[in-house]
């Protein structure tokens, strides 16, 4: 983990939070230039914010929706080069933040889940290669906490919720 980034990305988050905030397009303007920077570390960088149960609950949910934005798109388009480009991401990559996110659920107290939406869009980029899933099931089925298993469920909801809307 680079320190200096997470803790710049973490305050920058906080911005893009607060109402009438005069620093806000700036914040956004540096979270888009990181993105383009490096996004695999950006990516990474989200998901440990997201994971870390000690940060401000608004800002592991701002991570969780720049983490999303990054890996879908209501446009089609713009969704399937989102999903190309994570699953060219490497290896290592995926697993550290898919650890991260998974590692996240049953953690927010705030409805709807960060981590359930990201859960599912990196699971939606990776059903057709095969990947993701097997986690979530063992969540339902091993895990004793509620609060997991409600996360978990609710990953799954999106996911089928995304599936369902590319068939029609």
């Amino acid at each position: 983990m680079d320190e200096d980034f997470f803790s710049a990305l973490t305050e920058l988050l906080e911005k893009t939070t607060l109402p009438d905030n005069p620093e806000l397009e700036a914040a956004q303007t540096y979270l888009e230039q990181a993105a383009q920077t490096n996004l695999p570390e950006f990516v990474k960088t989200l998901s440990e914010i997201l994971e870390c149960s000690w940060i401000s609950p608004v800002v592991r949910m701002a991570a969780g929706l720049q983490l999303k934005n990054t890996l879908t798109s209501k446009d089609p388009d713009v969704k399937k080069q989102y999903q190309q480009c994570w699953l060219a991401f490497p290896e290592e990559t995926r697993a550290y933040v898919k650890k991260n996110i998974l590692a996240s659920l049953g953690t927010e107290n705030n409805r709807p889940s960060s981590a359930a939406q990201c859960v599912a869009y990196v699971a939606v980029a990776e059903l057709p290669v095969g990947q993701c899933i097997g986690v979530m099931v063992n969540n339902v089925i091993d895990s004793t906490s509620t609060e997991m298993k409600e996360a978990t469920h609710q990953a799954m909801g999106y996911i089928c919720e995304d599936i369902v809307s590319c068939i029609y």
